[in-house]
């Protein structure tokens, strides 16, 4: 939607003359620095370290240290990423979960940890929430533009490793001991944190020496949402009295309260058996839960009626329309494991390193309870639309939909949900030292090995029966505190799973249901085989890395094929009345070659300049490769599906990258970048009704309206960038570092001649520009840091039949600030503020309301001591 303008932008933004101008402003501080004493900062230190880092890689790369993430209001891995050029972040319930590189599609990076890929707990997802991994417990974050051979080619975004603390990169005996508290506005709750680390170095005999590093940390965090989103979309509705506006049939009203609590340990040991030889047994280990409570009212505009009594482009009317009460109650518990044993050695001139390495992580819903009450037959509508619908009840029902005694207890669904993600990995890389036409080369080649399984057994049993005329008012409490509107009594959980638990063996099981929310389950199996062979060649003033990699992947899924229908369906096992279940299995193996480039120049003592060309692929994710349906809805002739593609092929990409780099003598830096991507076989979330066939799902049932989300493969995308990043430090103790990254894409669905829709789109959850801003200051004990964040639009989700449907979400600008005072003790006070601009979340189709979310302001105050 957004591509030519954004086009247009890149072409109008005059880089020359901004790196120009930057560049003089570095020289002009330099200039003005050499007159004064240069006192070196914490805070300058940190950047000059995390530059240095970059200036000396063969990639393209952002580096970011623990000191420096430590400086920002930062509690997980997630929120620390965001700060980094061309990064951005997925947030659930407003915190940082998922990492986005250059404004990609999370799903398509890389994430290791000490080398190890990390595993994805959630159902669906092969993007890591990497929110729960601590930031106490980093070293450093490395994020990678450009890929070596001997790099995963599974990246089209970015590479992302993350590395933990080892005690042989500092001197002697350390520890740390931190202990803070959040307040959260809107929910008015407090939160509290515990994190501790402990190094030391331990001298053994022959000139052995030990390192150990242990991290621990634990948070219990209270905080909540509120909430108003649309069940379906916005689109052309007609009145009984012949007016013709947008419209929704369905918009909920929803009230979050939240508590999370992570724990993570570390725990690393190196051996330094000599200068030339080093083992080491790096773990980690994290525990997540999260505790939701949801108050939702769901306005069930056409329950009896397709069509509204009346409608305008601001507000419609529906008679015997439904009102939905409904209380969700999970605990969701997540447990992630990584374990890497290896070694790095020299034996003259051969350079071997190995690793192996185990990961596992976990997700457990269990006992999770969904209870509806509802009132029919009031005349309901909205009289204003856009991004907060505001909602209304006609006057004559105003004080039935107030009444808790007229919502009927209607339907409890209970589910226990449990998916397990297993990685082993192996790993051996050899490297020599040669002279390759007069010039000096490493070469270096090896093999890569990973077993991945990700399973999934989801239970859900639906009871619609009770045994009496249960109401609201059994298990009423009083108004739900919710600002964006009145909400109207609430749902005590208290009363209710009482009730429950009291009863639940005289409930009436709704068979039918019960098999569609069962028939869930699957196993997917994922094993990559890789060899590689590359040579770095160093040249008078250019450093080559050229090479190839080859990958072959084994793909097989398990699950079901579920099919609601009036008659027998062959082949099919009728598990309940009408629902009718049988095994699938898919199996798929592919390989792919990958050559790559990177070419890295020193123009001059300042200027270093890049390019590369590489290959990659990123593979669906799991949630999409799913082969058993999420979710199956048949109601008097409506159809509503959410289901995965096991056929999807991977993504393939072709990247071009290209980058200038100024590095100041003292505190300052700037690059520019630019790159360009071809991918094939993107895959984008369509509502694909009009292109399947139904009775895939209901067999010979009617089917009037119909929504199936699948994910399919579209034909070739493109993706034009450029990125800027600028760091300055000055004697002050000021330090300003600024970056952005602007993207242009084109993507075609190869829809054919005769779509009702363009066949162009931008690449599915593809940000158009990304870009930070951070203002530091540092004088003697104090330091202070203002940061802003910012993500532009996405599409999320394309409507094969009308573009009006597309789902995109909307910018997002957070500000956060940070400050501390060191006091000569080792003690440190910080304070941070988070989201203090109460940026909201806003996803939406022409503008219309998807789903709108508040947060409000986190305010953490802290205390932390420190050996070093």
């Amino acid at each position: 939607m957004n591509s030519k303008i954004i086009h247009a932008r890149l072409m109008n933004v005059p880089l020359a003359a901004i790196a120009a101008a930057i560049i003089s402003f570095n020289a002009v501080a330099e200039q003005n620095q050499a007159l004064e004493t240069v006192t070196v900062t914490a805070q300058a230190a940190n950047a000059s370290s995390d530059i240095e880092r970059q200036r000396n890689s063969n990639k393209m790369v952002a580096v970011q240290t623990s000191e420096a993430i430590g400086e920002l209001p930062d509690a997980n891995v997630t929120e620390a990423l965001q700060r980094m050029p061309g990064v951005f972040i997925v947030r659930d319930q407003g915190e940082g979960r998922f990492v986005g590189v250059r404004g990609i599609d999370p799903n398509l990076n890389a994430s290791t940890i000490n080398g190890v890929s990390l595993p994805a707990p959630e159902t669906d997802s092969r993007a890591v929430a990497m929110d729960v991994i601590p930031s106490d417990l980093l070293s450093s974050l490395e994020v990678f533009k450009t890929l070596t051979p001997d790099m995963s080619a599974d990246s089209i975004g970015g590479a992302i490793e993350i590395k933990s603390l080892s005690a042989l990169d500092r001197d002697g005996r350390h520890f740390k001991l931190s202990v803070e508290n959040s307040y959260s506005e809107l929910q008015e709750e407090n939160s509290p944190k515990l994190a501790g680390t402990f190094t030391d170095r331990f001298e053994l005999d022959g000139g052995r020496e030990l390192g150990v590093a242990i991290v621990a940390s634990h948070q219990a965090r209270n905080f909540g949402s509120e909430n108003i989103e649309t069940d379906g979309i916005w689109e052309k509705l007609t009145a009984v009295d012949g007016s013709e506006a947008f419209g929704a049939v369905e918009i909920e009203q929803r009230d979050y309260t939240i508590t999370r609590e992570r724990t993570g340990l570390a725990a690393n040991f190196d051996l330094r058996l000599s200068e030339s030889s080093q083992l080491y047994l790096h773990t980690l280990y994290s525990d997540f839960s999260d505790e939701e409570e949801r108050q939702r009212n769901s306005w069930k505009l056409d329950e009896e009626n397709d069509d509204p009594a009346s409608i305008s482009a601001s507000g419609a009317v529906w008679e015997d329309a439904a009102l939905e009460k409904s209380l969700k109650d999970r605990l969701e518990e997540q447990e992630i494991l990584s374990v890497v044993f290896g070694g790095e050695h020299q034996l003259d001139q051969w350079g071997i390193e190995y690793a192996l390495g185990y990961s596992q992580a976990e997700e457990a819903e269990p006992h999770r309870r969904d209870t509806d009450f509802v009132q029919e037959g009031l005349l309901l509508g909205y009289t204003s639309a856009g991004e907060k619908p505001q909602m209304a009840v006609g006057a004559d029902d105003l004080e039935a939909a107030l009444t808790a005694a007229n919502y009927a207890l209607d339907e409890l669904v209970i589910e226990d949900n449990f998916t397990e993600d297993e990685e082993i990995s192996f790993r051996l890389d050899f490297s020599r030292e040669i002279q390759l036409a007069g010039k000096p080369s490493e070469l270096k080649f090896g093999l890569h090995e990973r077993r991945r399984e990700k399973s999934g057994d989801l239970n859900a049993t639906v009871y619609d029966g009770f045994g009496a005329d249960y109401t609201l008012a059994d298990f009423a409490m009083g108004q739900v505190d919710y600002d964006l509107a009145a909400f109207g009594p609430g749902i005590n959980k208290g009363a209710l799973n009482r009730f429950i638990d009291a009863n639940l063996s005289s409930f009436e099981v709704d068979e039918a249901e019960t098999a569609l929310g069962s028939a869930r389950d699957y196993v997917m199996s994922e094993d990559i085989s890789a060899v590689y062979v590359m040579n770095t060649i160093e040249l008078e003033r250019a450093q080559l890395v050229y090479g190839v990699r080859y990958e072959a992947t084994d793909f097989s899924a398990d699950g079901y094929r579920v099919i609601e229908s009036g008659e027998a369906v062959p082949g099919a096992e009728e598990v309940a009345e009408d629902v009718y279940v049988s095994p699938v299995h898919y199996q798929r193996d592919y390989s792919n070659l990958f050559p790559s480039v990177n070419l890295k120049y020193d123009f001059s003592d300042n200027i270093v300049l890049r390019a590369a060309y590489t290959e990659s692929l990123s593979r669906p994710s799991f949630g999409y490769l799913n082969p058993s349906p999420a979710a199956i809805e048949y109601d008097e002739g409506e159809l509503e599906v959410e289901a995965g593609n096991p056929a999807l092929d991977p993504y393939e990409a072709r990247n071009l990258d290209f980058s200038a780099e100024y590095y100041a003598d003292r505190l300052g830096m700037f690059s520019v970048s630019f790159f360009h991507k071809r991918i094939d076989n993107f895959i984008v979330v369509a509502d694909v009704a009009g292109v399947v066939d139904v009775a895939d799902y209901v067999g010979s049932l009617p089917v009037d309206d119909a929504e199936i989300l699948q994910p399919v493969n579209g034909d070739t995308a493109t993706l034009t960038g450029a990125e800027l990043a600028w760091t300055q430090g000055f004697d002050n103790g000021l330090l300003l570092r600024a970056n952005a990254t602007f993207t242009d894409s084109e993507a075609s669905l190869g829809l054919g001649p005769d779509a009702e829709r363009s066949d162009d789109i931008s690449l599915p959850n593809q940000a158009d520009l990304v870009g930070n801003f951070i203002i530091g200051y540092e004088c003697d004990a104090f330091s202070l840091r203002l940061s802003t964040t910012f993500r532009g639009e996405r599409l999320l989700e394309v409507n094969m039949e009308d573009a009006g449907g597309d789902r995109y979400e909307d910018d997002h600008m957070q500000v956060d600030l940070s400050a501390k005072y060191r006091f000569e003790n080792g003690l440190q006070l910080t304070f941070s503020g988070v989201n203090l601009t109460d940026e909201p979340l806003f996803v939406h189709n022409a503008g219309y309301n998807g789903q709108y979310e508040e947060y409000g302001p986190t305010y953490v105050l802290g205390l932390t001591y420190s050996t070093f």
